[in-house]
């Protein structure tokens, strides 16, 4: 009796513009007709159901294909779905294989998808190309493990200055904003810049703060206010920063290297060391005896400070991602050393701190001497107001002609950073009145369809923090402080306290009306 050959499955990530959507049921077809089950999300009702289950295909498939095109960088959906097969690909077992296609765009990938996707062999195609070459590079990866024809690339190897440009034309240059913000387009460091970055006070307090003598500046604000680019622009105009800044963002740390502060701060080392091009390295001063928090701290007075008399800067994006861990306690209580070393040792008052986070700390640390959040200085990213929507809006062309249309994409979106600039983005690029975007806004193919679809995925797999938001949209507030704090820094909701809580503006109100 013959055995069967079990069925390769695989998972289809894309967006649904032209020519990706095109490509993606073109390869639908090609490996369905070898044999192979296909998944593509064209056929689920959008809601928690479609988050689950889009969750569920990913880790019951053996193979990942995601369509890498100028639009698709830009989608927070597929940025959700790459982190999950990127995780996928570590596992023990069963090791899902990703296969990246390049969708008419060779330039640079933003960041945060490159940290996941540079080091992977990626096939390529060409606007006007058949579709057929893509089919047999994958079906061959799938069926034979052939490689896909073109190489990957460390991340630790510097981007050409083009491939830069060629991300800055399809993104930056364009005012089409990217979810996360990019680094190496906010710098301008090869002088690509935003024309379309919308300056802030905050932006001359972090850069004063930045290079002061031994400063702690701690940075608040909701997910995509703009706490990134900020310290983009802080790392930017540090003197010397290439050499001096050192910039963590702690999103994209391997869950490896998280799982315990042993593994985290050796994993800080490590990046420090290859940052500073140390003579001395983690493992010449490291001693289990003495604890990960004390030979870090070691190594960084021995390995660094003391082998320069120039001030330096550690930038720490998105620090809060450690309260999820049972050391994070510890972990903060180690940055607080820090800061108050400089009272004893001349070295460390060469050092630097900065620190971006959108929750509360005090939810998760009760002892203020063991933390850095309540030292030094601290700066609120709040959201646009009038005059800087006014702005963005003329930066774009004045797709809004009047004061009260302005009012009217503010009782919509509010101020919030990212959505003003989709929103802008939309009205310049299609030609279309605010009055029928409007109409379209909390649809699933609307323009912010994408945005909005990204938390179905939180919401499904946490259910009380699902149930707080319901009992917010029923009754404006809810019972828990940290669901609270949670649905705030993810910029959901807004509120002077968890009882007098609501939806952040008109478009969530709508949306989770419907979905929830």
């Amino acid at each position: 009796m013959t055995d069967l050959k079990p069925v390769t499955k695989v998972f289809i990530s894309y967006t649904h513009v032209v020519p990706d959507q095109s490509l993606a049921y073109f390869l639908v077809d090609y490996l369905v007709n070898r044999g192979h089950r296909v998944f593509v999300d064209t056929n689920i009702p959008v809601g928690f159901e479609w988050a689950a289950e889009i969750k569920c295909q990913i880790e019951a498939s053996d193979f990942f294909v995601v369509l890498l095109s100028k639009d698709s960088i830009r989608s927070a959906m597929v940025r959700e779905e790459v982190t999950l097969a990127y995780r996928l690909s570590k596992r023990t077992e069963r090791a899902l294989i990703i296969l990246p296609v390049r969708v008419g765009f060779q330039g640079e990938l933003p960041y945060d998808l490159g940290a996941y996707l540079n080091p992977i062999q990626y096939a390529l195609w060409l606007n006007h190309e058949s579709y057929e070459s893509i089919g047999e590079q994958i079906s061959s990866a799938i069926e034979s493990a052939i490689a896909l024809p073109n190489p990957g690339k460390s991340n630790d190897e510097e981007a050409s200055t083009s491939c830069i440009q060629a991300l800055a034309a399809v993104t930056e240059h364009l005012g089409a904003p990217l979810p996360s913000a990019d680094l190496r387009l906010e710098t301008g460091a090869i002088k690509v810049g935003s024309p379309f970055y919308i300056e802030r006070s905050s932006d001359s307090e972090l850069k004063k703060y930045a290079v002061m003598q031994d400063t702690t500046t701690i940075v608040k604000g909701m997910r995509q206010i703009g706490k990134s680019s900020l310290l983009a622009r802080a790392y930017a105009a540090f003197p010397n920063h290439e050499r001096q800044a050192f910039y963590l963002d702690f999103q994209l740390i391997d869950q490896s290297d998280l799982v315990s502060l042993q593994s985290l701060l050796r994993y800080i080392a490590r990046k420090l060391a290859k940052f500073f091009k140390t003579k001395i390295k983690p493992h010449d001063v490291w001693d289990d005896e003495f604890g990960p928090k004390e030979n870090l701290t070691d190594f960084i007075e021995d390995a660094i400070l003391m082998e320069t008399k120039s001030t330096l800067l550690f930038l720490f994006d998105e620090a809060d991602l450690v309260f999820r861990f049972p050391y994070c306690k510890e972990f903060f209580a180690i940055v607080r050393v820090w800061h108050n070393q400089r009272a004893t040792k001349d070295c460390w008052s060469r050092l630097n701190l900065i620190i971006s986070h959108s929750t509360d700390p005090s939810l998760w640390i009760k002892d203020s001497t063991q933390s850095p959040f309540n030292v030094g200085y601290r700066i609120t990213l709040e959201e646009f107001n009038a005059s800087q929507v006014s702005r963005l809006n003329s930066i774009h062309g004045a797709p809004l002609k009047t004061t009260s249309e302005i009012e009217a994409l503010m009782r919509l979106i509010g101020g919030h950073p990212f959505l003003v600039r989709q929103c802008l983005y939309t009205l310049a690029t299609s030609g279309a009145s605010l009055s029928e975007l409007n109409k379209v806004a909390a649809n699933e193919n609307g323009p912010f369809g994408d945005h909005l679809r990204q938390y179905l995925w939180p919401l499904q797999e946490d259910k009380d923090l699902r149930e707080a938001l319901q009992e917010i949209l029923r009754r404006g507030g809810c019972d828990d402080e940290v669901h609270f704090q949670r649905l705030c820094s993810a910029g959901l909701v807004t509120g002077d306290s968890r009882t007098a809580a609501s939806l952040r503006c008109e478009l969530y109100s709508r949306y989770f009306e419907k979905h929830l």
